[in-house]
């Protein structure tokens, strides 16, 4: 009896195993190609909408997912992230979404993808990430995406990946991600230099959670969707003015539950794009909230091809979509950049 409960258990082991395994990037490259298209009517609606759809169908540092973007001294930035087997530690940036600089192709932190980033202080700011097998809590900063130090080389908080950084008042919030041995994390570390970070809570009132995302609007922190340590797809909405009180926005979202998913924000409100479902169904659609609990589809005439592990920024007027990955069609790491105005 007692070795049919190992044998039952260990089963038990092996299917989480495999089910977080199959949430990972699949390292097969395929180059699909993309043909430039601008002045895309959208579909008449009384939402929010979007008058025209520019694409930089290749980006001169090509294919990739998994990298982080910001806008900083008024550009649009890439940092890291993977494509196949290859792994970066580049930076690249751009004022328009056509024409992008290589600022560096190798920063001194380590080759990293499923970091996290933020701008503060009039600093950008990189922490964690996973290197190969090797999960990072790292934390460097650059002022000008060039020149890179390094404001911790083991944060106290765990190494991880696919968790968020963010930045209130010129504080750094830190939540959940995934730790090595599968170990969801549901806390938040603050710090308002790189150098000392304070633990705020182990357990957020939002729970354990990884492929969420994260942005700061309205003067919140919202957190947003996600992966939990059950297995679950989450699509709930949460906020705090303070990193510390989190209140839950609302229970009644329309966009449907995913993961690795890409949320930015402009004066009028919060744009959410794209992302993974339960069924590995890899999203393609952009929605629209003002005070984070009434969410509106915004449905364009041409829209970008599904994909999650992407990144979006608002910048010169548009919501840019940048880059990412689906298996929806092979494994398509993209070397495309979408913009709608």
């Amino acid at each position: 009896m007692r070795n049919e409960f190992r044998i039952k258990g260990f089963l038990r082991l092996l299917v989480v195993f495999f089910a977080v395994c199959s949430c990972e990037l699949k390292e097969d490259f395929t180059n699909e190609p993309h043909s430039l298209v601008s002045s895309e009517k959208v579909v008449t609606t009384d939402q929010p909408s979007f008058s025209n759809t520019v694409v930089n169908g290749e980006t001169p540092y090509g294919g990739r997912a998994a990298h982080t973007s910001t806008i900083f001294d008024n550009k649009m930035w890439v940092i890291g992230g993977v494509q196949n087997q290859f792994t970066y530690n580049d930076v690249w940036c751009s004022k328009d979404g056509k024409d992008w600089e290589e600022v560096t192709p190798s920063a001194p932190f380590s080759v990293r993808y499923g970091h996290a980033m933020t701008v503060a202080d009039n600093k950008m700011w990189i922490a964690g990430g996973t290197q190969g097998n090797k999960y990072l809590n790292d934390v460097w900063f650059s002022k000008n995406g060039k020149d890179w130090m390094q404001s911790q080389k083991n944060a106290p908080f765990s190494a991880r990946r696919w968790h968020t950084l963010a930045s209130l008042e010129n504080r750094m919030f830190l939540i959940g991600g995934l730790s090595d041995n599968f170990d969801v994390k549901g806390d938040v570390w603050t710090s308002s230099d790189g150098i000392q970070w304070n633990l705020i809570t182990n357990l957020a009132p939002f729970g354990r959670r990884y492929g969420h995302a994260t942005v700061v609007y309205d003067n919140k922190i919202w957190v947003i969707g996600g992966h939990d340590d059950s297995g679950n797809y989450l699509n709930d909405v949460w906020y705090s003015t303070n990193g510390f009180q989190w209140n839950l926005a609302s229970v009644n979202i329309p966009f449907s539950p995913r993961r690795n998913h890409a949320i930015t924000f402009n004066k009028t409100g919060m744009w959410l794009t794209g992302g993974i479902g339960p069924q590995n169904d890899y999203y393609d659609d952009i929605w629209f909230s003002q005070d984070g609990m009434v969410w509106e589809k915004i449905n364009v005439k041409k829209n970008f091809p599904s994909r999650g592990y992407h990144t979006s920024v608002y910048n010169t007027n548009k919501l840019w979509i940048l880059n990412g990955f689906s298996l929806q069609n092979g494994a398509v790491y993209y070397d495309d950049i979408w913009g709608y105005e």
